[in-house]
Formats: structure tokens, sequence, C-alpha cells
């Protein structure tokens, strides 16, 4: 693919060879203004909507006390504190970014192929304590599936060091996938160069793309300030979509194809 080449509807030749390279891209301002209020306002309706709620239930997870993250049976941290909403699709802001002209366009040039639906969630990690996320490629989760998964990631807050940006190994998409142990389905550092991680902050509206076997992680949010992203994963592949809040989009065979390359 070159950039004067007519399927190249997005993205720039350099993005395209540096995502290829990295297996992570980051392209700032890619909502607009209205675009990202709107998504703000669409998911504090929906957690008003369910304000009363003191377990999870439809999607909505809430932070665990100490670090059991991923423990459902651990206590919610006091004040009931979210730390997922699974099928983020269901908003409709969310759905109207996810599935705009640019969004798709710009999976398209990475992929090559057509684009499908595959996921979707917003991630809070709130202030004083947000949990950490340990090092993981997303194709652990999906290991029915090939890792040809594209992952979008969309900063609703300014992503920081201080607050729990992502963390990457560029490159690291082309080690294949890893084994994953325990609850969280994470990596031992031990067969990690941890000297390669780079943080990667994001600014309000910002996208970072990465491939479903980059390695990447965040850390705990320790500072004063929310962290908050709303994430779509896209498949180049006809399988079947994991969200159920969303199933009314899909074919027959649970596919959901949002574009013909």
């Amino acid at each position: 693919m070159c950039k004067d080449d007519p399927t190249m509807k997005y993205l720039t030749q350099d993005q395209y060879d540096r995502f290829q390279e990295e297996g992570i891209l980051v392209i700032n301002d890619f909502l607009t203004p209205s675009e990202l209020s709107g998504a703000i306002e669409g998911i504090e309706r929906e957690c008003l909507a369910r304000k009363e709620m003191t377990t999870d239930a439809e999607g909505f997870q809430y932070e665990r006390q100490g670090e059991a993250s991923g423990d459902p049976e651990a206590k919610i941290k006091a004040g009931g504190m979210l730390r997922k909403i699974t099928g983020a699709m269901r908003i409709p802001e969310l759905k109207e970014i996810f599935t705009s002209a640019k969004m798709v366009h710009c999976i398209e040039d990475l992929m090559d192929s057509d684009v499908y639906y595959h996921s979707s969630k917003v991630m809070f990690k709130p202030a004083f304590g947000g949990a950490a996320k340990p090092w993981h490629q997303d194709a652990a989760y999906w290991r029915q599936f090939e890792p040809r998964q594209i992952t979008t990631w969309i900063a609703l807050d300014d992503s920081t060091e201080e607050n729990g940006c992502i963390w990457a190994i560029p490159g690291s998409h082309k080690l294949g996938l890893i084994p994953h142990v325990g609850r969280e389905l994470q990596i031992e550092e031990s067969r990690i160069d941890l000297k390669r991680a780079v943080p990667i902050p994001v600014k309000p509206g910002g996208l970072l793309l990465f491939h479903s076997l980059a390695l990447h992680m965040s850390k705990k949010n320790l500072s004063d300030k929310r962290r908050c992203a709303i994430i779509c994963d896209y498949d180049s592949l006809p399988n079947p979509m994991l969200d159920s809040y969303v199933a009314d989009f899909a074919d027959k065979n649970g596919v959901w194809k949002l574009s013909a390359a």
C-alpha cells in the first residue's frame, strides 16, 4: 500500500508504515470538540441512570478493593467507582464515533480488508486508586480467533504517566502470542524486555491504535485526576462479535460488517 493508492482513505504513508513496524500509533485530535463532549455526556447519562446500582450488572463493572480488579468476588470500593462498561457501542454518542467514516477508513487502511465489529468498552481509571492493568496482549482474551484485530483507544481525559496512561513495547506484535497466567491473564515480567517499554500519553480526543498482539499495560492511578477512555476493537475476519448488548446489529451468524474495503 502507498499513499497514492486509492485504497488509502485516512492515514498517511508514514502513519501506515509506523503502525506496521511498531504495532502502535497515536493520532492526535482524532475527535472534534463536539464529539469529545458528546462522548462524555453520553457516558455520564448512562452512569446516572444506574446510580443506585451496588453490584456488577448490565455490563457495568466496579473497581474492587485492594489489587483485585479482576476478581468479581472482591468487595467494591467505597463510593462504587466504576472500572468498566462493556458493550460501549450501545451508547449512541459512542456508536457514532466507532462507526464514523473516519474511523472505519482508518481501520481499513491498516487492515487492507473488510472491517468487522468485534467488541467495545469504556475504561475508567478513577483518581486516588484506579487499578493497574498488568502486561498483556488483547489476543490472549480472544484465543478462539486469529490475532488480526486492531484496538482503538480514545482518551476522554488527559492520559498521563501520573494518572495511568498506557505503556507499550513497540514492535512486540511481531513476537506472536506469549503465554498468559493468572486471573488477569497477564504476562510474567520475566518474559518481557522492560527496557523497551515506553509510556504513551494521549491528549483528550486523541486516538491510540494498537495491534491485538502488542504488549501493553497501565499503572495504578495515584493522582487526583481521572483517566477515562473509550475502546473499540475491530476484526479483519467475519468472526462473531463478542458484544451481546448490540446484537441487533449483527447478522444471523453474529457478524457485524462495517465496511467493504
